[in-house]
Formats: C-alpha cells, structure tokens, sequence
C-alpha cells in the first residue's frame, strides 16, 4: 500500500515526506485489533504539534489534497 502510493504521488509530481509514528494509533489499527485484514496507510499534511495547536503550511495541504483525488480518480477508473 505505501509502495502504491509513494508511486501515486511520484506520477503526479505531488511532494511527500515518509514518517512513521509508533505510539500513533489510528482506525485502521482498530480495524487490525478487531481482526480486519487490509492493508492500511495514512496520509496526510505534516503538523507541528499535535492536540494542542496544530501548525502546517498551506503547501502541505494543496498536496494533500491532490494526492487524496488522484486516488480516488485512480479507483474510480477501475472495474
């Protein structure tokens, strides 16, 4: 899945950073917990800070938001 959309954002000349948060949790971890089995990863606009006040920068939103349309154009193309 991140190989998938490292690729994704590569095609379309989006910027991103890889990051690995490990006493992050997330629904998709639920989901893992309550024995669902799909591959998971999560994206999103670097923040500085977190809980408290939450700063990024408008950049990192604009490719965000590219790269979330890009693969939902990507499964709406197919069958």
């Amino acid at each position: 899945m991140s190989d998938r959309l490292r690729t994704l954002a590569e095609k379309h000349a989006i910027p991103y950073k890889v990051d690995i948060y490990p006493y992050y949790g997330s629904d998709g971890e639920a989901f893992w917990t309550a024995g669902g089995d799909v591959a998971i990863a999560l994206i999103g606009p670097g923040v500085d800070a977190s809980h408290n006040y939450e700063r990024t920068h408008t950049e990192a939103l604009l490719a965000t938001t590219r790269w979330v349309l890009h693969i939902c154009w990507r499964n709406k193309r197919k069958p």
